[in-house]
């Protein structure tokens, strides 16, 4: 064995794409036959079923065509389903999108921040405060602590000209004061 020092090993990078979820899919029966139709997602189960429960539990105001109605009570369930398994919003399930929307709307105009509604604030007046100082110029036979103002005088329309004409007349701008 060597007691020199080996060299250190180079650092590798690796980059993965966003990794991908696989949802949970009904598609045999317990005897290992496919269903017809499927796969299936959770929420498209979830979806037919409601349907249908909605579908037979208020057949006493629609349906009175015999072994036709048979078509809307498993026909629209299983529409439905087949709607919901073709949706896709950001790869979210469709119905935690439809309870996120429910929630939005819910929530009021102003949200909720921790749980609790926000407060919006009385709009008032706006008041701004400006403060403007004034400096002597420096003495001739005096060390001053700050440049001479020997430019030339430039005649401005506005305070902020004043203000870029006295940034443009000035060579450094050291801060030695800490202003």
């Amino acid at each position: 064995m060597s007691t020199a020092t080996a060299s250190p090993e180079p650092l590798i990078g690796r980059c993965f794409t966003k990794a991908r979820k696989h949802t949970l899919v009904v598609g045999h029966w317990p005897g290992g036959g496919r269903i017809w139709g499927g796969p299936y997602t959770v929420p498209q189960i979830i979806v037919a079923a409601a349907t249908f429960a909605a579908a037979f539990l208020t057949r006493g105001r629609w349906a009175h065509h015999g072994l036709v109605d048979v078509l809307p009570l498993i026909g629209v369930p299983y529409v439905l389903a087949l709607v919901v398994g073709r949706i896709h919003v950001d790869g979210r399930n469709p119905l935690s999108v439809a309870a996120s929307a429910l929630g939005l709307a819910a929530s009021g105009s102003s949200g909720r921040m921790d749980g609790r509604p926000v407060r919006q604030r009385r709009s008032g007046a706006l008041v701004g405060v400006c403060t403007l100082t004034w400096q002597p110029p420096n003495e001739p036979g005096r060390a001053a602590d700050r440049p001479a103002a020997d430019a030339p005088v430039v005649r401005v329309a506005s305070g902020v000209g004043a203000l870029l004409a006295a940034r443009a007349a000035s060579t450094t701008n050291t801060n030695e004061q800490g202003q």
